[in-house]
C-alpha cells in the first residue's frame, strides 16, 4: 500500500550513543509511534555521506493511510512522543520533523 502521508523524523545522533539510540529507536520509539495506530508502517534510513564528523544522521519515516490518520497523530500524540526523545537522550540527539503528502 502507497502512504498519503508521512511523517518524517531526521535525527543527528551522536557517535558516543549511537548504538544504543538506534536499539531504543527499534525497539521503544518506533513502536510508541505504531501503537497510536495512526501509522501503519515505519521506515529507518541513514543519510549517505554525513559522518565527517563521527555523528551520523537518520531519518525515520512514519506512513499514514489518511489525512485524519495524520491529524489525529499531530493533535493527540505528537507533543508527547516528541518530548520522549528529547528526555531520553538529551543532547545527544538533534531531531526536527516534517510532514510530508505523498504527490505521485
Amino acid at each position: 500500500m502507497k502512504p498519503a502521508y508521512v511523517w518524517n523524523i531526521t535525527t543527528k545522533v551522536t557517535s558516543e550513543v549511537h548504538e544504543s539510540w538506534l536499539v531504543w529507536l527499534k525497539k521503544v520509539y518506533i513502536p510508541s509511534f505504531l501503537a497510536t495506530e495512526c501509522f501503519y508502517d515505519a521506515m529507518i534510513l541513514k543519510l549517505m555521506g554525513q559522518e565527517h564528523d563521527g555523528d551520523l544522521t537518520y531519518a525515520v519515516q512514519f506512513y499514514a493511510r489518511s489525512a485524519a490518520d495524520y491529524q489525529r497523530f499531530a493533535g493527540e500524540h505528537y507533543t508527547a512522543l516528541n518530548a520522549q526523545m528529547k528526555t531520553t537522550w538529551g543532547t545527544d540527539c538533534y531531531s526536527f520533523d516534517s510532514a510530508l503528502e505523498v504527490v505521485n
